[in-house]
Formats: C-alpha cells, sequence, structure tokens
C-alpha cells in the first residue's frame, strides 16, 4: 500500500501533438451522411491531441493521458486540478468520485471523462510510485501476459511481427448502398484469404453502420469466421444493439470505447453484448474501467479495452479476469519496429511474438521524456 497523507501539491496538462496514421485511415464513420467527409476521418476528427497530466505529491510525480486536446487540458488546469490540490493522493476513489461530482454542472461524459481519466490514471501511477509497486501489483495481479491483437489493415506486417490475431478497418457502410455492401463482403473475403485460415480476424466498422446494414453483410462476416464485429452503431443508440446479437449469429459483438458511465455499459450487457471495450483513458480512468471490468466478470463478459496494450491499461488488462486480451494500435510502417511510432514517453513496453505484459516497474512503468514533450508540445 502506499504510504497515506501525501497532499497533492500541483497539478499540470500538457498538450502535444504526436504524428500519427490514425485519423488519415480511412474508416466508415458517424460522419459518412456527409459526402464532403466520408471516409475521410482527418476532415472532421478535429483536436484529439493527447494531453499529458501530471500529478505531483511528496517526493513523486504521476504521469496520466488522454485526449481531447486544449478542451481537456482545460479543465483539467482551471477546475478539476485546483479542487484536488492539497488533498491526500492516496484516496484514489474519493478524489475519483469528488471529480465526478464536480462535472455535473456541465456533463460528466465526453471532454469532462477524459479529463478525469488522465487525473485518474496519474494517480493510480503515483500511487505505486510511491509505494514502489507496479499497478497491475496494486490491483491483485502476478504479470499475466496477455495475447494481443493488432489494429490495422497491412494484415501480412502483423504476421511478420509475430500477431496471431488482427482487427480490420472497414470503409464502406450504409451510405454507400448496394455497393458498400458488395465493398464489405469483397473486403471481408479478401482479408481471410490474405490472413490465411489460423490467423484470428475481428473487423471495425466505428459507428458508421445501420442495424439493416449489419443484417446485410452478417453471412459474409459469419463465412469469414470474423470474431467479433465492433462498434457498428453510434454510441447513443444502446436499444439497437439487442437487434445486431441476433442478427450476427455466430459473430460476436464488440462495442463500447465511445462510452463514458458503467451505466452505459450495463446497459450494453442487458442488451447481449459479447465484449465491452472502455477506453481506460475515456472512460474515467482506471477506477471506473475496473469497475466496468468488475460488472461483467459478475454477468461472464469479456473485457477488451480499446488499445488495451498500452501502458495505461495492459495493467490492469494483465490484472482482471474479465479481460482476456489486449489491442495494439500498429502506428508504425511495414518494415518498422513496433517502436518507431513516435512517443513522447520512455519505458514503454511492446508486445513481442504476440504476447505482452506489464513489467515490473514502479506505477506504470513509463516516465515522461523533457525532450520529447517539449517537441511535441501544441
Amino acid at each position: 500500500m502506499s504510504r497515506a497523507d501525501a497532499p497533492i501539491a500541483s497539478v499540470t496538462a500538457t498538450v502535444i501533438d504526436l504524428p500519427s496514421r490514425l485519423a488519415g485511415t480511412e474508416i466508415a464513420s458517424p460522419m459518412d451522411v456527409f459526402p464532403e467527409h466520408r471516409r475521410r476521418r482527418a476532415s472532421w476528427y478535429g483536436s484529439m491531441s493527447g494531453v499529458v497530466v501530471q500529478v505531483a505529491a511528496d517526493d513523486a510525480v504521476g504521469v496520466g493521458w488522454t485526449q481531447g486536446g486544449h478542451a481537456v487540458a482545460a479543465l483539467v488546469e482551471h477546475h478539476l486540478g485546483p479542487l484536488l490540490t492539497g488533498k491526500d493522493s492516496a484516496d484514489v476513489d474519493g478524489l475519483w468520485e469528488l471529480a465526478r461530482r464536480a462535472c455535473y454542472p456541465y456533463g460528466t461524459d465526453g471532454l469532462a471523462a477524459m479529463a478525469r481519466s488522465a487525473l485518474d490514471l496519474a494517480l493510480w501511477d503515483l500511487r505505486g510510485r510511491r509505494s514502489g509497486l507496479p499497478v497491475h501489483r496494486l490491483l491483485g495481479g502476478t504479470g499475466r501476459p496477455l495475447p494481443v491483437y493488432a489494429s490495422g489493415n497491412d494484415l501480412e506486417y502483423h504476421q511478420s511481427l509475430g500477431f496471431a490475431a488482427s482487427k480490420i478497418g472497414l470503409d464502406h457502410g450504409p451510405c454507400d448502398g448496394d455497393d458498400g455492401v458488395r465493398a464489405v463482403r469483397a473486403t471481408i473475403a479478401a482479408a481471410r484469404e490474405r490472413a490465411g485460415a489460423g490467423h484470428e480476424l475481428m473487423a471495425d466498422a466505428w459507428m458508421g453502420w445501420t442495424p439493416r446494414f449489419v443484417r446485410l453483410v452478417a453471412p459474409a462476416l459469419a463465412e469469414a469466421e470474423v470474431a467479433w464485429l465492433e462498434e457498428p452503431l453510434p454510441p447513443d443508440r444502446p436499444a439497437d444493439h439487442a437487434g445486431l446479437v441476433e442478427s450476427l449469429g455466430p459473430v460476436r459483438l464488440a462495442t463500447g470505447e465511445h462510452l463514458y458511465s458503467i451505466e452505459s455499459f450495463a446497459r450494453l450487457i442487458d442488451a447481449g453484448v459479447h465484449v465491452l471495450q472502455p477506453d481506460i483513458s475515456w472512460c474515467g480512468g482506471l477506477t471506473a474501467a475496473r469497475r466496468i471490468c468488475d460488472l461483467a466478470h459478475e454477468h461472464g463478459v469479456e473485457v477488451a479495452l480499446h488499445l488495451g496494450g498500452g501502458p495505461w491499461g495492459v495493467h490492469l488488462s494483465s490484472a482482471h479476469p474479465a479481460c482476456r486480451r489486449a489491442e495494439w494500435y500498429v502506428g508504425s510502417m511495414p518494415g518498422e519496429p513496433l517502436s518507431a511510432e513516435p512517443t513522447i514517453f520512455t519505458g514503454v513496453r511492446y508486445p513481442d511474438s504476440g504476447v505482452i505484459s506489464p513489467g515490473e516497474d514502479p506505477g506504470f512503468g513509463v516516465t515522461v521524456d523533457p525532450t520529447e514533450l517539449a517537441r511535441y508540445r501544441a
């Protein structure tokens, strides 16, 4: 356990812009109804710049991470951070609740949840650093290694790196009419042929489909033995998910990365969703994600944290029995090592032959590189 009575001395938030392949990746989206934005995520995605939050107390600094750019940084530095300053940094649960209630006047989801996530992660990191323990040990874990699935469409590259599973993005949807149905069917069939029979496949529609479109392409997903279809509907339509479960047949339904409350995930469980996918740096931090995992485990539902192989997610993924695997977005280019993707952190652990473990360094095990922080500061 971490030592008590370590008041928070300061809270800072720094916005960074890291080069990324993600925003330029073509994928179906809820903005496809507007022709000028169809399959052009970079044309509307807006400020999803990274935000590094650092919480200092006693002789240590905890580090957290989220996105949301300057809007989130403002919430941290001008509202939530000052509320936490002077409070006992070891009271992680109490500070999580304080910050959540403080957001009621403008809403607790979205950008507010992202801000609280970074603060919560920084507090967990601080707790680990002060106790000398990795976060997964604080959660009762043993450092269990996890199989990792690679996200991206470079299937041959994934296999060359030792991944045995991949999640591909699907770039057509209902706005493409019958051509969209044919395109998705062709994409799925081609992906299965490229991957081979022994490589597990998942598919992501990133909020860009409708229940009818899912029904039309479900047979092709089943024929290609796709393990799950991810986030086919916008997050504000939980009632429609129950029908999708029946439409998909043997293909499991996964969703949740754009939800921000424990209650929202409870509704997904009630709808029969097979795999919950909270993002630990968006949904309220480790404290919230752990409660979502607890709820899922009680109902026999798997949790696959969005980008759960990264420094913030791998500790919970390793420690919690609801988690069976971790996701890694492949931001490097074919032929490069995974470590070629730009980062401001040192100590990042990368999948090795399709497996990752959280390591034994204190906290989340990563440290801000001040030179890289200054280089990418927005």
